[in-house]
């Protein structure tokens, strides 16, 4: 009984660190995340993003999802990102883009 019980706490933790490890960031302005963002979604601009990544301590092995206003930015990010050592980086491409990706994981 123990054995089982252990076993199905440790599967429900390790559900529990999947889904917190899941990095949806928006690489576009402060101004531009205020005025629309998915929720949910940190908001680093592209151009810092490989320290502000380090600094939130996501691990390279982390799936992290970039968005911005067409995908050209969110590209950039996930080029620098990669030369970094990141390897589950996808740009999502626009708002509209991560907003029905988003939705989508929801239903």
């Amino acid at each position: 009984m123990w054995m089982r019980t252990g076993l199905l706490i440790g599967a429900l933790l390790s559900c529990l660190s999947v889904s917190a490890s899941e990095w949806l960031i928006d690489v576009r302005t402060a101004e531009e995340f205020s005025a629309e963002h998915v929720a949910g979604a940190k908001n680093i601009e592209y151009q810092q993003i490989v320290p502000a990544v380090a600094k939130l301590g996501i691990g390279k092995q982390e799936p992290i999802q970039l968005y911005c206003r067409s995908g050209r930015r969110a590209e950039v990010a996930r080029q620098a990102l990669l030369q970094n050592g990141f390897q589950r980086v996808t740009n999502l491409g626009s708002v509209a883009a991560a907003q029905t990706k988003a939705q989508g994981r929801e239903n």
